[in-house]
């Protein structure tokens, strides 16, 4: 029996690791693949996993074949392709710590697991089935995922999607968006990247791209991460945020959307997807932020893995300065007019503590006027009172938004 399967992509990730005396960079060969780093996490958290997809029968398809196994991961699903040689990703990584890619899979050994090689014994004995949209760029691939993907459907799993774009490896757009919005169609769990839900919904406001979402699908859960600055949870009619943590021996981004999903999905494992308080939500991005922030600080995914105890001091190390636990709160405020703001300002002056706006991505200082007037004063806003008590219910009935 597995907690979590996976179909998709599994390749090497050649990330550059300094230069040589020449000044010619030089790259390190990383296993690599979203789907196994997915799982590769689930199984440092302690969970049993498999994969399936498809590798070369070559040196960096066995070199993948061995690395899986030694994480954790089963291989039972793993082909070896006689004809086709394994995907190979160059990751450039940006001064920001963001990365470039550059995909040799013209074509790779990915992208020809067909419908008949998937492996629906291993659906048959998981709890839930995890996919990308790397696998739906090709054929066979593409129809071999939406089989595996029905039939899990069909077997009551549940069904995660992280659309993973890679926009060079799409013929073009309107492709690339037709598969996405298939794989959002069809999953319980969505997690979508900032930068990817902007391009897909063309909304800059991240609620209204949710609700497109929740629109067009019956997804039940949405995580937005939002890079360096944490990231949102919508569940029914809560929102979320979860603060990120920062650290400043960040060197490499791969793999900490990843590491993100694969918290999400371990939660629901443990807590299921029903009924869940905003308490639970917190608790879950809370994990999931500080996992991706420790996999930023190492090179490479699969093998660069954190376990729970480390994530677990983390948000230890996190809280220790804290005096004691703060309740926080949240409300839906109305301005809308300049006075008001300026009202508004001058009763959040006498709530101790920080108290937030919360809008997208951005967050700003409630008590900073400056700040307020650079938002749109006309529709809802987020408010968050990081130490709540009872008495500053009195201040806030004014702007509330009933």
């Amino acid at each position: 029996m597995y907690d979590v399967v996976a179909l998709g992509e599994l390749l090497v990730d050649f990330i550059q690791n300094g230069s040589g005396a020449k000044g010619n960079p030089i790259f390190e060969a990383n296993p690599g693949g979203a789907p196994c780093n997915v799982l590769a996490m689930l199984s440092r958290l302690g969970y049993q996993t498999a994969f399936i997809g498809k590798v070369g029968e070559d040196y960096f398809g066995r070199m993948l074949g061995k690395t899986i196994r030694e994480t954790g991961i089963s291989d039972e699903g793993l082909l070896y392709d006689q004809n086709v040689n394994t995907t190979l990703a160059l990751v450039h990584t940006l001064p920001d710590g963001d990365r470039d890619f550059s995909f040799y899979r013209k074509p790779g050994a990915d992208i020809m697991l067909t419908d008949g090689e998937v492996n629906r014994k291993l659906i048959d004995e998981c709890r839930v089935f995890h996919f990308g949209s790397l696998s739906l760029t090709n054929e066979p691939a593409a129809t071999a995922t939406k089989a595996a993907v029905t039939y899990a459907k069909n077997a009551g799993k549940l069904i995660s999607f992280d659309p993973n774009l890679r926009e060079p490896l799409w013929e073009n757009e309107g492709q690339a968006k037709e598969a996405i919005w298939y794989g959002i169609g069809e999953c319980d769990v969505l997690k979508i990247a900032d930068n990817e839900i902007k391009w897909l919904t063309g909304k800059e406001d991240y609620d209204e791209g949710v609700q497109m979402i929740k629109e067009r699908s019956n997804v039940k859960l949405v995580n937005v991460t939002l890079g360096n600055e944490g990231s949102l949870a919508y569940y029914r009619d809560q929102k979320v945020y979860g603060r990120p943590f920062l650290s400043d021996r960040t060197i490499d981004t791969t793999g900490a959307g990843d590491t993100f999903c694969a918290c999400v999905i371990g939660f629901l494992l443990e807590n299921g997807l029903d009924g869940l308080a905003e308490a639970d939500l917190e608790r879950m991005l809370s994990f999931a932020n500080a996992a991706a922030s420790i996999i930023t600080t190492r090179k490479g995914a699969i093998r660069s893995m954190p376990d729970r105890e480390e994530v677990g001091v983390l948000l230890a190390n996190y809280g220790q300065n804290q005096e004691e636990p703060k309740a926080a709160r949240t409300f839906d405020i109305l301005l809308g007019s300049v006075d008001k703001v300026k009202a508004f300002v001058n009763d959040m002056s006498k709530i101790e503590g920080d108290v937030l706006l919360c809008v997208g991505k951005y967050v700003i200082d409630a008590k900073s006027i400056m700040g307020i007037f650079s938002l749109e004063l006309s529709k809802p806003l987020r408010l968050e009172i990081e130490n709540w008590k009872e008495e500053y219910a009195a201040i806030l009935e004014k702007y509330l938004d009933n």
